[in-house]
């Protein structure tokens, strides 16, 4: 008899090619290139009441869906839980084995995953993420960040981190403003050296500030800087280990004299590297990946640009388009002027 299960066939010889099971909802003719299958019928004998936790050990052929929504197979059961350990699957990948009606989540297939396995799925991708030192880490389907990603992100502390400056540098000019005119313009000499003090630890200061809030925010759960985090990205080490305080701190200052010393050509490295590493990230051996890399929900991670990477690239650009048409309108004015 023959039977087909929505978009489901089973493993079956076909002219020499094995027409392996797809996932429900993939026969759509767009996926048709991609499974040229889908409207085949299969013979085959489903048993829906198969008891799974007899025989999850056995040497059966399984098949998962990955992170690309592409079918991966077969594999032994055995093969399958040591694909989760190590971070490769997460407890929710679809699987199907002949003998299923249809795709279904690891996790809740009886007898397959150990009990502890399932337990550790329960922590929080943002603690999983945290205790990424503790686990086994694999470099499998990790998804680094662009170069359009993190110039948005900079964009995002750079703003944070401006509104934090004026926040120190508004009250210190008021200050010597009200100083100088307190004493009329008239200023001792050693009172010119205090003020001269003062405007000069300023800015060692306000740097100083910066290192500590990329240093304290990247060595947090979450990995990231508010700009990391809004979108969507984060700070690992080379083997996606949560960075410390001390590595974060000094990330920024090579950071900044990287920017520096080489005119920006270190920094933008990253959109040419492998890893997409700029030159600080090679100098402090870390990486900035997805937030969802080196978790147990890999599938989870964003290829490309993500919404809010968009609108802030969208508007920083627009920013500098009325920024350059007002300067010259204002060279015109003046030249104008001048005629």
């Amino acid at each position: 008899m023959t039977q087909s299960f929505g978009g489901l066939t089973t493993p079956t010889a076909v002219n020499g090619y094995v027409a392996r099971p797809r996932p429900t909802g993939y026969c759509r003719a767009s996926a048709k290139a991609k499974w040229p299958f889908c409207n085949l019928e299969i013979d085959s004998k489903m048993n829906e009441t198969t008891d799974f936790s007899t025989d999850a050990a056995s040497p059966a052929e399984w098949f998962y869906v990955d992170a690309q929504r592409q079918q991966q197979g077969p594999l032994s059961a055995d093969a399958l839980v040591a694909q989760v350990q190590g971070n490769r699957l997460s407890v929710d990948t679809l699987v199907w084995k002949d003998g299923m009606s249809d795709w279904q989540p690891l996790k809740t297939i009886p007898g397959l995953l150990p009990a502890g396995l399932l337990a550790a799925a329960t922590v929080p991708p943002s603690q999983m993420a945290g205790l990424a030192a503790d686990a086994p880490i694999d470099s499998f389907d990790i998804v680094y960040a662009g170069f359009w990603r993190r110039v948005a992100a900079n964009v995002i502390d750079s703003f944070v981190m401006g509104m934090l400056s004026y926040v120190i540098l508004i009250p210190v000019m008021l200050v010597a403003g009200l100083s100088l005119g307190a004493l009329g313009g008239n200023i001792p000499a050693e009172q010119e050296d205090t003020f001269g003090l003062v405007l000069l630890l300023t800015y060692p200061l306000l740097y100083t500030l910066q290192a500590i809030y990329f240093g304290w925010m990247q060595s947090r759960p979450a990995q990231a800087s508010l700009g990391k985090m809004a979108c969507g990205i984060k700070v690992v080490g080379n083997n996606g280990e949560r960075i410390s305080f001390w590595r974060g701190f000094w990330r920024y200052f090579a950071f900044m004299f990287v920017g520096f010393f080489t005119l920006g050509i270190g920094l933008v490295m990253a959109a040419f590297t492998d890893r997409k590493r700029g030159l600080h990230d090679m100098v402090c051996n870390t990486l900035v990946v997805d937030k969802w890399a080196y978790t147990q929900q890999p599938q989870m991670q964003t290829r490309g640009l993500d919404i809010v990477t968009k609108v802030v690239l969208g508007i920083y650009a627009a920013l500098i388009v009325l920024t350059f048409l007002f300067m010259m309108l204002v060279i015109m004015i003046a030249i104008a002027g001048q005629a």
